[in-house]
C-alpha cells in the first residue's frame, strides 16, 4: 500500500488535491468499465494524468489500469461515486471510489456483487450506511481517518487495499484513456428505498403509478403535513389559517403573511435562547428542546412563503418547499423516513417534468 502522506502529495502534483473522484474496479474490463461510466470505448483518446487538471469543466474521465484493477480518475466531478455507476461496476469486481471537493464534502464508497457495501463521509467516518455497513473495517485497519492533512490520500490507500489498484509512479506515467461520458440517469428507487414497506400502501403506490408533474402537488402538501406534526404545530391558529388562505380576502392574506414572518422570527430567538442554556450532552441531540423550537421557525418560514405565493392573488397550488423542510425534518421514527420517500419521489416527478 503507498503512504497516505505521498498519495496526498501525488494529488497536489496532479492538481486534484482540492477535487477528483478515483474509482477501481478489481479485475474489471476497460471497455466495460468505460460503457457503464456512460462512454463509448471507440471515442477515447491518449491523455497523460497530469494533464488532467486542466480539463475543469465536462464530463471527462480518465481510464487505466493499474495491477488487477481497472482505475478511473475524475478531476471536479463525481459520477464514480454514485450507486448507479458503482452498482453494475461491481458485478464486475470489488469496486471502490474515493471522492472529495472543495467544500469538503467527500465519500469512501465500497461496492461488491451489485450493491453499496459501505459508504461514508470521510470527515464523518462513523456514520456509515450500505448493505454491510461494517465492510471496509477490516480495509481500514492501521488508516488514520482524523489526518485531516493527508486524508485524502487516506481514501486513495482504502481504494488500493479494496481492489489492489496501486497509485505509484509507474501508473502515473503509464497510458490513460480519455473519454467523454454521459451521465448515467439516476435511480428512481435506490438500494436503500427499493424494499421500503412504505411503497406497499398509498399514497406511495398511487405516486409510483403516475409518477409526473401532476404529483408535484400532492406531494408538496404531504411533506408540508408531515413537517406540521413533526413541529407539534398541525393545531396552531396559523398553520390552519395558512392552509386555507386561497379561501381568505387579500388584505387578510396579508396579514396572515406578516404574522407567520413575525412567528418564525420569535421562534428563532426562542430556539437560539434555548441552546444556550442546553446542556452540552443531551442526546439525542434532535430531541432537544430547542430543537423542537427551530423546527417550529422552519416550518413558519415555510407557510410564509406559501402566503406569499398567494399575493396579491391565490395561487394554484403550493411552491417547491421540499428542500426548504430537511432542516426541520431532523431526528429519527417513521415520520421522518416517510418525509424522505416523500422527497425522493417529489424530485423524481419534478425531473419528469
Amino acid at each position: 500500500m503507498t503512504s497516505p502522506r505521498h498519495l496526498h502529495g501525488l494529488l497536489a502534483d496532479l492538481g486534484l488535491d482540492q477535487a477528483a473522484t478515483f474509482t477501481a474496479v478489481h479485475g474489471g474490463d476497460e471497455d466495460a468499465v468505460i460503457r457503464l461510466f456512460g462512454g463509448s470505448p471507440e471515442q477515447c483518446r491518449p491523455l497523460r494524468l497530469e494533464e488532467l487538471g486542466e480539463h475543469y469543466d465536462g464530463d471527462l474521465i480518465l481510464v487505466s489500469r493499474s495491477g488487477p484493477a481497472v482505475v478511473v480518475v475524475e478531476n471536479n466531478n463525481y459520477q464514480g461515486s454514485r450507486e448507479e455507476v458503482l452498482r453494475p461496476l461491481s458485478r464486475q469486481g470489488r469496486t471502490a471510489s474515493a471522492y472529495w471537493n472543495v467544500n469538503a464534502v467527500s465519500r469512501l464508497s465500497l461496492a461488491e456483487d451489485g450493491l453499496i457495501s459501505s459508504a461514508f463521509e470521510m470527515l464523518a467516518p462513523e456514520h456509515r450506511f450500505g448493505a454491510r455497513p461494517d465492510a471496509w473495517q477490516p480495509l481500514l485497519q492501521g488508516l488514520d481517518l482524523e489526518d485531516d492533512d493527508d486524508l485524502w490520500g487516506v481514501g486513495l490507500a482504502a481504494v488500493e487495499r479494496a481492489t489492489g489498484a496501486r497509485f505509484d509512479g509507474a501508473w502515473v506515467r503509464g497510458p490513460h484513456r480519455a473519454v467523454e461520458i454521459t451521465r448515467v440517469p439516476q435511480y428512481l428507487l435506490g438500494q436503500a428505498l427499493i424494499d421500503s414497506p412504505l411503497l406497499r400502501r398509498e399514497p406511495f403506490i398511487g405516486y409510483l403509478d403516475g409518477l409526473g408533474p401532476s404529483l408535484l402537488g400532492p406531494m408538496r402538501r404531504h411533506a408540508l403535513d408531515l413537517a406540521l406534526t413533526h413541529a407539534d404545530l398541525r393545531e396552531h391558529p396559523l398553520a390552519v389559517a395558512a392552509l386555507a388562505a386561497a379561501a381568505l380576502p387579500a388584505a387578510a392574506r396579508v396579514r396572515l403573511h406578516e404574522d407567520l414572518t413575525a412567528a418564525h422570527d420569535q421562534a428563532l430567538r426562542r430556539a437560539r435562547a434555548l441552546l444556550v442554556g442546553e446542556p452540552d450532552e443531551f442526546e439525542p441531540e434532535w430531541e432537544r428542546p430547542s430543537h423542537l423550537v427551530f423546527r417550529q421557525a422552519i416550518v413558519f418560514s415555510v407557510l410564509a412563503r406559501c402566503l406569499a405565493a398567494h399575493l396579491p392573488t391565490p395561487a394554484d397550488g403550493l411552491p417547491d418547499i421540499l428542500s426548504s423542510l430537511v432542516t426541520a425534518m431532523t431526528g429519527e421514527g417513521a415520520r421522518v423516513e416517510e418525509f424522505w420517500m416523500v422527497s425522493h419521489l417529489h424530485n423524481a416527478a419534478h425531473r419528469a417534468a
